[in-house]
């Protein structure tokens, strides 16, 4: 170690300007990386909704929704805005019912038009309804409206949490140090790794939105502690007057056991997200490990030489730092060790048990004004998609009409559960009918007569379903022209239109779909077991041909990997974490020791949490639990190293405090920014 940091000190300004230059070329990543806010693309590939999906893109385009309330316009006017909207290219329907879609409250009145619109399409659909409403009032939401909402809120926020969360960080540096200019060395550090992690993250297809939200706060919470340590160490060994390259050798060689120990329980921890079903747990996982290797390796790296550079600034700038004497912690807890003892091990195993009934949350946001509104108006309306083998008969649209007629009878409370069903018995009811020749007559504009002798000189026989009578009359238009009026051939051509996109719609090469709109949310009460119901009603009809996919159903999924991903997690991280240690101490007990500390830590946080804070959002507790096990674990190791250097030359009492008072400075510092920089954070 000591040659290593001999060599590190002698190249230190080469290897310091390489750093800030991979740094600053980082920059160019950040902008190259994608941002994905669709959490479903990381639900693992047995659940229900990953299938449905998938089979969904096999078969169909996929789908969105949207919902557009116009305030205080006439019936007429909504049927025209949605006619409008139907037009957009990418729109599959824009529907408005006057019984069903319309409102009045307050002495307003409320019209509810109801989008279907292709995925892809969702982007440009969602931009044209905001131009084309302009200044009219109205309410809108939708998958594409929260995608936006979230998307605007990072780029509002994040900026302001990070420079909320540095100001305080460098305060709390600025009171702990011994030199006014000690945080703006470390502020170059923290930076340049977290440029260096962000910029490498474009190597990635994409990263999820909570990634790129948490991943640079995190960075900064996990990784402070390395730098503090080296520079603790360098001043030290400079208040033994050896001269700064030497006291850097020292401080670099003293410092490597620590900092890399630490920095590998971290990574550790952040990679047993790794295991999760979930796969966000990967991207999280991957991107914060990575992260972790860059702090570390930036603090051996860069801080060498800004350190050694800047020491004549350091010594300019110095002053007293705000200090809590570690001597005086270690006697009054001699003192009492008993009862501290006795009472932190009372509130691990209460919060132990407490936090067992702690309960999650699954979504990312709560709901915006749009949207409750919307939903207090109209009920919410949840788009949950079934599949089930296609229907091209008679018997099997039957089917399919008797199962969904069950599901709308599916009640939560004193409500039906089901607001619309979209499906070709439903929507598409004109094509599956059958006609006869008065009926024809009537649907293209002209008189039974024409009707009956164009179809006795094609051949076509009545009554006859709609998709194929259309598709016979489409193949045989040519020869219709002496009997039927331009017009009328125009009429035909539109028919056939909404007939291939009613195909397009519901009906692909092996499977059918229909669309459930639920006025559900998955916190109400019974709404498991309405989920469960629509499963049970599809099983009784399509045995194990069929698949669901939506907000609910993908909520249900993650929820389900969420309890199994708990468990493994935490094991994951607890029995790498006990093997590090156990490698960096060659001792049994240690890792036992910090391991047990740490997980009664993270109970209590959990319990409190779940108490005072109410319901806590499921990856919370997950980052949480990796992050306190892999992280502030470093404590004990920096605690744990200075006690046994100390029991070299000193008795039990003795080394307990000069450790403490060796570490109680960085423990603090690193603590205490943490601390208020959460809080802070929180608030914001």
């Amino acid at each position: 170690m000591k040659r290593l940091a001999s060599g590190i000190v002698r190249h230190r300004i080469l290897l310091m300007v390489a750093v800030l230059l991979l740094g600053i070329l980082s920059v160019f990543g950040i902008a190259r990386t994608g941002i994905n806010y669709d959490l479903t693309a990381y639900l693992a590939e047995d659940t229900v909704t990953k299938r449905g999906l998938e089979m969904m893109e096999r078969e169909f385009q996929n789908t969105s929704s949207l919902s557009v309330v116009l305030i205080d316009a006439s019936p007429d006017g909504a049927r025209l805005a949605a006619e409008t909207i139907s037009g957009y290219e990418g729109v599959m329907s824009a529907a408005f019912d006057v019984e069903t879609g319309a409102r009045t409250e307050g002495g307003k009145q409320y019209d509810l038009i109801q989008v279907i619109m292709r995925e892809e399409s969702a982007e440009s659909v969602y931009a044209q309804v905001i131009e084309g409403l302009g200044d009219r009032a109205y309410h809108i939401s939708g998958p594409i409206r929260d995608s936006h909402i979230i998307r605007d809120s990072l780029q509002r926020e994040m900026p302001l949490v990070m420079a909320v969360s540095a100001a305080i960080v460098l305060l709390v540096l600025l009171l702990m140090s011994r030199s006014a200019f000690a945080p703006v060395l470390f502020a170059v550090d923290i930076v340049v790794s977290i440029l260096l992690n962000m910029g490498t993250n474009w190597i990635f297809s994409s990263i999820s939105f909570i990634t790129f939200a948490v991943a640079a706060i995190l960075q900064l919470a996990l990784a402070m502690d390395y730098s503090i340590m080296l520079m603790n160490a360098y001043d030290r060994f400079l208040d033994q007057g050896l001269k700064p390259p030497d006291a850097m050798t020292e401080a670099l060689a003293a410092s490597f056991m620590p900092i890399v120990s630490s920095a590998t329980t971290t990574v550790a921890g952040m990679l047993s997200l790794l295991f999760m079903s979930f796969t966000i747990g990967f991207d999280i996982g991957i991107v914060l490990a990575k992260g972790i290797v860059f702090s570390m390796l930036s603090v051996f790296l860069l801080m060498p030489g800004l350190l050694v550079l800047s020491t004549p600034l350091l010594r300019k700038t110095a002053h007293k730092p705000l200090r809590i004497s570690g001597k005086g912690v270690a006697s009054f807890m001699r003192k009492t060790r008993g009862a501290v003892a006795i009472l932190l091990l009372a509130a691990v195993a209460v919060s132990a048990v407490v936090q067992t009934g702690n309960t999650y949350t699954y979504t990312v946001r709560d709901m915006d004004a749009d949207s409750k509104a919307i939903s207090d108006l109209f009920g919410r309306s949840q788009q949950m998609v079934l599949l089930f083998p296609v229907c091209a008969d008679d018997e099997s649209y039957a089917r399919q009409t008797e199962m969904l007629q069950k599901m709308q009878a599916i009640t939560i409370g004193d409500r039906q559960a089901v607001n619309n069903v979209y499906a070709m018995p439903v929507t598409g009811e004109m094509a599956i009918r059958y006609y006869e020749a008065a009926d024809l007559a009537e649907l293209l504009g002209t008189d039974e007569a024409r009707v009956k002798t164009m179809l006795s000189l094609l051949g076509i026989s009545l009554p006859e379903r709609g998709d194929r009578l259309i598709e016979k009359l489409s193949s045989a238009a040519g020869k219709l022209s002496f009997l039927i009026p331009k017009e009328y051939l125009n009429q035909l051509d539109s028919l056939s239109g909404m007939l291939d996109l009613a195909k397009e719609t519901f009906n692909g090469p092996e499977h059918s779909r229909a669309i459930l709109s639920l006025d559900l949310s998955y916190t109400d009460e019974g709404t498991q077991r309405v989920l469960q119901e629509i499963r049970d009603i599809l099983s009784s009809y399509y045995g194990t041909d069929w698949a669901m996919a939506g907000t609910l159903t993908a909520t249900d999924d993650i929820a389900a990997s969420f309890r199994q991903d708990v468990q493994r997690v935490s094991w994951i991280t607890i029995i790498a974490v006990f093997l590090i240690i156990l490698f960096s101490f060659r001792n049994l007990l240690i890792p036992l020791l910090l391991v047990c500390v740490i997980q009664g830590a993270i109970w209590i946080n959990m319990a409190y949490s779940g108490r005072v804070d109410g319901s806590i959002f499921f990856m919370c507790y997950l980052i949480c639990m990796a992050l306190q096990m892999g992280a502030t674990i470093d404590y004990g190791i920096l605690l744990t190293k200075h006690y046994r250097d100390m029991r070299r030359t000193m008795d039990k009492s003795e080394a307990i405090k000069s450790a403490l008072d060796h570490s109680m400075q960085t423990i603090l510092t690193s603590g205490l920014a943490l601390i208020t920089a959460g809080f802070a954070v929180g608030r914001i």
